[in-house]
């Protein structure tokens, strides 16, 4: 049996040995510590950024970034025509050549605001029960056929006084499409004193419509003693395709009334 001075001993012993350890431990954790606290972060590839782990199934940057566009939507086919419209598919579908008269509203700085409008799809053909149905829905127009392939619609609460003006001669060469033909035609005396005498003006152009164009064959249109009416059919007539046929089928006149002034419209289709 050890004496107790040398348990003392022994104890002391152990405890010196487990407080050496202890400190080693302790020493050595404040050593890595700081490493692994300080370790760099993952490299990103040249010219991108840092990247980490993604989970599985997760979609990168980059895939998204390829992902194609969807394809443009197709433009939606108007829900309504105009009279204008509708009439000149009438007459193609028939080949035929017309005119309308129409009468409008006045909007908003002097434009004209179409009154007539129809859902499509709108019947077209045959020609006659497709024009006696705009007739049923609106009886104010009325149509008939006027010799020669021609055909007239007509709105009959418009004035178009201008369109029963005579003119003594006309005589015009052009070689721009019929809007410049119509030019010379508002300069002759006749129309040009009708129109100062009736405060007749010319509407502000709807949005969209085209210039006069580009240059083409001279059409030559000369007349005497006609009415702008039967000016404006010559114009229609005047303008062919170098095989012989019409370029311009339908020729419009559009009206509306402001107290003592009328604004107009006239067009070739």
């Amino acid at each position: 049996m050890l004496s107790r001075p040398l348990q003392i001993m022994n104890t002391a012993k152990s405890t010196l040995r487990s407080g050496v350890l202890l400190l080693a431990g302790l020493a050595l954790t404040a050593i890595l510590l700081p490493a692994a606290c300080s370790r760099p972060p993952q490299e990103a590839a040249p010219g991108g950024p840092a990247t980490s782990a993604s989970p599985a199934g997760a979609k990168t940057q980059g895939a998204q970034g390829s992902k194609a566009s969807p394809p443009a939507s197709p433009t939606p086919e108007p829900t309504e025509w105009s009279l204008a419209t509708t009439v000149v598919n009438i007459l193609e579908k028939a080949h035929h050549n017309g005119s309308i008269v129409e009468r409008c509203q006045c909007g908003a700085r002097n434009r004209l605001v179409q009154v007539y409008t129809f859902n499509t799809p709108v019947k077209v053909e045959p020609m006659a029960e497709a024009l006696n149905e705009i007739s049923k829905r609106y009886p104010d127009i009325q149509w008939r056929e006027a010799g020669e392939g021609r055909v007239r619609v007509v709105d009959n609460s418009a004035r178009a006084g201008l369109l029963k003006v005579r003119v003594k001669e006309f005589l015009v060469v052009e070689d721009r499409p019929p809007q410049a033909a119509l030019g010379a035609l508002w300069k002759t005396d006749e129309v040009a004193a009708y129109m100062a005498r009736r405060h007749v003006r010319f509407a502000r152009p709807s949005p969209g419509r085209s210039a006069v164009g580009a240059k083409r064959s001279p059409a030559i249109i000369h007349l005497k003693n006609s009415t702008v009416q039967e000016i404006m059919d010559r114009i229609v007539d005047s303008y062919r395709a170098p095989a012989g046929s019409g370029l311009h089928k339908v020729w419009v006149y559009r009206e509306c009334q402001k107290g003592a002034e009328t604004f107009i419209e006239v067009r070739v289709l």
